[in-house]
């Protein structure tokens, strides 16, 4: 990959880093509000919650969520081990708003799963969320109390989380030790501004917002530091050499999501393909748009066709949409799962 001049990101007027941090703390809170509420007067689903809750001395106060498969005894062999990481604009949310979907990846997948806590902007921007993620792992390697396969590992995450897995899989302390890596429509690439994305994805009626339109600018402050190289491999993966990332790598995105050619690019580049415009940035082409596999199948690109940002979380605005993104996302979790076990998740690899 061809070496890029640095593009700091440049330092906002006063009046708009006040509205986008009152906005950031603001929903944040609303977020903790709504998650206490729903933990104190609805019951989780049967089979959603964690084995065990843990955090780890070089942050305490993140609690990580453990699940072991129903199946899982103390005589069971180790377990191919799977980190994932929530969403939320790197800065909302927690582990447990995935209970269902590390549940379901747990059982169906028959790995031992675990979802990080990050810590979480404006307060920590880039590179504070990587660096106590590659620490978290780390002590995790060394936790022998935890049933895993240290040769079967691999790191995921939805939208900002698979940003996240990305960026602390290119740390050199997990170099041969994260095998894998699958992130689920991430942003890949903060050099594009919300408008140049506009008009890279398909739109059902005329007047459609995306729904991320608003929420990107918020992300971007929130996550990254004035004055921060934004063609840094770590804040956008998109510009990451080949040889130090994982060798396996599974990406998946969503056809109605202004953050799907960018992730389709990345995959493209890391394959060497020729990209072409699409909107106001790159992309894949017709032949590779909706999907492709590289070296062996070590490179994997999905696009998956009618879905939104977030679909393999079972939102949806209608009854309708609810029905087909539960469709999608038990496809796209199959896919995946089936990709993990075909290659670094393959006995005997």
């Amino acid at each position: 990959m061809p070496s890029h001049s640095p593009l700091p990101h440049p330092t906002l007027p006063l009046y708009t880093r006040i509205y986008y941090y009152s906005v950031l703390v603001g929903v944040s809170i609303i977020f903790r509000v709504v998650s206490t509420l729903r933990s104190m007067f609805k019951s989780p689903a049967p089979g959603t919650m964690p084995t065990v809750i843990k955090s780890y001395p070089s942050a305490p106060h993140l609690k990580h969520r453990i699940f072991y498969p129903p199946t899982y005894t103390t005589s069971s062999a180790p377990l191919p081990l799977y980190l994932s990481m929530h969403g939320g604009a790197f800065a909302f949310g927690d582990p447990s708003m995935d209970d269902a979907v590390s549940a379901k990846v747990c059982s169906d997948w028959n790995v031992l799963v675990i979802s990080l806590e990050y810590p979480k902007g404006p307060a920590f921007r880039y590179p504070v969320p990587t660096q106590q993620v590659v620490a978290t792992i780390l002590s995790i390697f060394a936790d022998d109390s935890l049933p895993m396969d240290h040769h079967r590992v691999a790191i995921g995450g939805y939208s900002a989380g698979g940003t996240l897995a990305l960026s602390a899989s290119l740390d050199p302390r997990l170099k041969g030790k994260i095998h894998a890596v699958t992130p689920f429509y991430p942003p890949t690439d903060f050099t594009i501004d919300a408008a140049a994305r506009k008009d890279t994805r398909p739109y059902r009626s005329e007047g459609e917002v995306d729904s991320l339109m608003r929420l990107i600018p918020l992300a971007l402050h929130a996550y990254v530091p004035a004055g921060q190289d934004l063609r840094a491999p770590g804040v956008s993966p998109a510009f990451a050499p080949r040889e130090e990332l994982p060798e396996w790598i599974c990406t998946v995105g969503a056809e109605l999501d202004i953050l799907a050619t960018e992730a389709g690019a990345m995959m493209g580049r890391l394959a060497g393909k020729k990209l072409v415009k699409v909107g106001g940035t790159e992309g894949l082409d017709t032949t590779d748009r909706d999907g492709f596999e590289a070296e062996g199948g070590r490179l994997k690109w999905m696009l998956f066709k009618a879905a939104g940002h977030g679909f393999s979380h079972m939102w949806g605005e209608s009854k309708d949409d609810s029905e087909k993104m539960k469709k999608d996302a038990s496809e796209v979790f199959r896919i995946v799962g089936e990709w993990l076990f075909n290659g670094p998740f393959k006995p005997g690899k």
